[in-house]
């Protein structure tokens, strides 16, 4: 059974005592996030706060929901797993990344999870949202099938059909 998240930490206190916040955002804490998809499934959360050098704390872990969302292509819905993974250092104020890693100042500062959570949550979420490709076509338009003679390739073959043309054998 999840535990109800808190809602909110000091991320320094919280790597010092090495914390896992596991569990799911409550209905309604992810407001831009349902600007763009409506969620089908509680937002999961598994997180783990360490230290991490001399003034970092380093948060890694899992996000993950289900969301509707309108297909950009095709203009229909589709539902699709959105997850991602976590990887962030907190640091002072005037803090320098050394490695890869995001660095957001406010080591001491109260930090809201459910914030925290959606930001990273739309960072990894799809630019552009569309079905797989091949799977949809533009309103409009007709799905384009190569034409197939003798099992030689036509690409252009159904050009002719088109244009009212007997197509050569």
């Amino acid at each position: 059974m999840r535990h109800p998240l808190p809602e909110t930490l000091i991320p320094r206190r919280a790597g010092q005592q090495a914390i896992t916040v596991n569990g799911a955002l409550p209905e309604g804490a992810t407001p831009r996030l349902a600007e763009s998809y409506t969620l089908r499934a509680p937002v999961t959360v598994n997180l783990l706060f360490d230290t991490y050098g001399d003034d970092r704390v380093l948060v890694t872990g899992q996000l993950g929901t289900r969301v509707m969302g309108q297909c950009q292509r095709c203009l229909e819905p589709f539902e699709t797993g959105l997850e991602t993974e976590v990887e962030v250092e907190f640091g002072p104020e005037d803090s320098i990344s050394d490695s890869e890693r995001e660095i957001i100042p406010g080591i001491d500062k109260v930090l809201n999870l459910a914030e925290f959570v959606e930001d990273e949550l739309l960072l990894g979420a799809p630019m552009v949202a569309l079905h797989d490709e091949g799977t949809c076509v533009p309103p409009g338009e007709a799905p384009v099938q190569e034409a197939v003679v003798a099992g030689r390739r036509r690409p252009f073959g159904e050009l002719g059909s088109l244009l009212g043309r007997k197509e050569p054998d």
